[in-house]
């Protein structure tokens, strides 16, 4: 042992520096309990707001929760007034198709009735016509007054300004001119019965009616002739020419006005004859 080391200063010498070492160990063991308690306050602040982070996290999830629970039980209701909403527009949808099948039906029964009510009307005035002719073919017994009826119901009622009115001779081979309207009386005045189809209504009775092409064409532009007939004899033939140009073509009032001229004008014009013996016997 050194002699530094011997004695009772020695002694204490080495008491005081371990007790210096021991103190700066505790110091440095102090210092680093220090700097761990620090870190472990920051690690609990830490912690801390960590879980009050997740607390806030927490009832944010929960008022998420609750806001998608709000949200799906709005879109269900929502779901359910577009389901309520697509079956009252099929419905609507299926009204809508049926008024308008049922207004289509009301357009169609109008337009029908329309169509009566016109075709009403037509016949009305037919018949009107009709009478007014049968009126006039009855009303004298004068020839020239009925050859006069005849041509006012063609030009009139029926539409042409060219007509020639016949008698059939006393042999019955021929016809005589009685009366003609917008034509020359030269070229018109006798035709034999059986040549061409004037002289052939009078041979058999039986109207001709031009084919529609051929209705008022040259060389004679004839559209119609009609048989005056006493029962079963023919006792004339009223012939219609050309059309008006407003008027195209015959139409069914006008084949009725042939009947009436075939029997009516032939009983006036009979009449007239009758009554003209008769005057000139008187």
């Amino acid at each position: 042992m050194p002699d530094e080391m011997r004695g009772p200063g020695a002694y204490v010498r080495r008491v005081q520096e371990g007790t210096h070492r021991y103190a700066q160990d505790l110091l440095a063991e102090n210092d680093r309990l220090q700097s761990l308690l620090k870190s472990l306050e920051l690690e609990r602040n830490a912690l801390v707001e960590k879980a009050a982070r997740g607390e806030e996290v927490q009832r944010s999830n929960e008022a998420l929760k609750a806001l998608t629970s709000t949200l799906e039980a709005e879109k269900s209701r929502l779901q359910e007034q577009l389901i309520a909403l697509r079956d009252d527009l099929d419905h609507r949808e299926s009204d809508r198709e049926r008024l308008e099948k049922e207004l289509a039906e009301i357009h169609n029964r109008s337009r029908r009735f329309s169509e009566q009510y016109a075709e009403v009307e037509l016949q009305n005035s037919n018949l009107a016509n009709l009478y007014v002719a049968s009126y006039r073919l009855h009303g004298t017994l004068d020839r020239q007054e009925v050859l006069a009826a005849i041509g006012e119901i063609v030009a009139n009622l029926i539409g042409s300004e060219e007509m020639a009115v016949y008698e059939t001779s006393a042999d019955g081979a021929s016809l005589e001119l009685l009366s003609a309207v917008g034509l020359s009386p030269e070229a018109w005045r006798r035709l034999k019965v059986g040549e061409g189809p004037i002289g052939k209504v009078a041979e058999t009775g039986e109207t001709y009616v031009a084919p529609p092409d051929r209705a008022g064409a040259p060389p004679d532009g004839l559209t119609a002739c009609i048989a005056l007939k006493l029962d079963t004899r023919v006792t004339g033939v009223i012939a219609i020419f050309r059309l008006l140009p407003q008027k195209s073509r015959l139409e069914t009032v006008d084949f009725e006005l042939f009947d009436l001229l075939g029997t009516h004008a032939a009983t006036a014009l009979y009449c007239t004859r009758l009554h003209a013996q008769f005057t000139q016997k008187d």
